[in-house]
């Protein structure tokens, strides 16, 4: 804890604390996009690169926790359609997101983020009635998302709604799909040698302090309608989304 202090300082300590605890509420209610404005808070606060890896690792306890909690609504037919997919992809775009310049990897982000949103209205407008082959394909597609970037799961929503899942199961599926790809993920930039100590420690506190926020979000989740939680998808990515515009301009 002591190299972290002397690394980040305190004062920035405590407020990532903070965000990690709220996004963390906001992730368990939602299902997605708490992850998405967590990285965009790391990337504000310490450095852009770094704050995939580091949310990588956080979100890895905090999607154990969430598929634990939900254990008995997981569609594993959905999950496993998705991941055999997704699989290459995912290690693909790491390995591109490792040598990307920095405003690059930035603009990457947002237009990632920023594609997602008329992609699931797209699919919504359309009523999706999505089966086995259909999510695989969409997993391919955010495989190549996912392996650049926190957040890409909004994407898998409306095929997800398709293909019949709704709020606890839907937060369940979209859990273990999120834990399989960032245990992949951390797996090629831990090749790559970008995560450092620091790091990997901030990560995991990030992850135990989410652990609580995702018990908060799924007690909201049930008092959720259907309609609200598309909403909240929409909102949530905006705001991440602009984040990394301003991080491209900036940086």
């Amino acid at each position: 804890m002591e190299s972290l202090v002397t690394e980040f300082g305190i004062e920035t300590l405590v407020v990532i604390a903070i965000a990690a605890f709220l996004t963390s509420s906001i992730h368990g209610a939602v299902g997605v996009a708490g992850g998405l404005l967590m990285t965009g808070a790391l990337a504000l606060l310490i450095d852009v690169r770094a704050s995939v890896p580091i949310m990588t690792i956080a979100l890895i306890l905090s999607h154990a926790s969430r598929s634990l909690m939900n254990l008995p609504h997981i569609n594993y037919k959905a999950y496993g359609a998705v991941m055999l997919a997704a699989l290459p992809f995912i290690i693909l775009t790491g390995w591109i997101y490792v040598i990307l310049p920095i405003k690059l990897l930035a603009s990457t982000l947002a237009v990632i983020i920023f594609t997602s949103i008329p992609m699931r209205h797209w699919a919504q407008s359309r009523n999706v009635s999505a089966g086995i082959k259909s999510l695989a394909a969409i997993g391919a597609v955010y495989g190549f998302f996912a392996g650049a970037s926190i957040g890409a799961a909004t994407i898998l929503s409306p095929f997800l709604l398709g293909f019949g899942l709704f709020t606890e199961a839907f937060v369940a599926t979209m859990a273990i799909i999120s834990l399989s790809t960032n245990i992949v993920r951390i797996g090629v930039f831990s090749g790559a040698e970008i995560v450092t100590s620091d790091y990997a420690m901030l990560g995991f506190l990030v992850g135990l302090i989410m652990i609580p926020g995702n018990w908060i979000g799924r007690a909201m989740l049930r008092r959720i309608t259907i309609k609200a939680h598309s909403r909240l998808v929409d909102v949530l990515a905006v705001i991440g989304g602009l984040n990394f515009v301003y991080l491209a301009i900036t940086n």
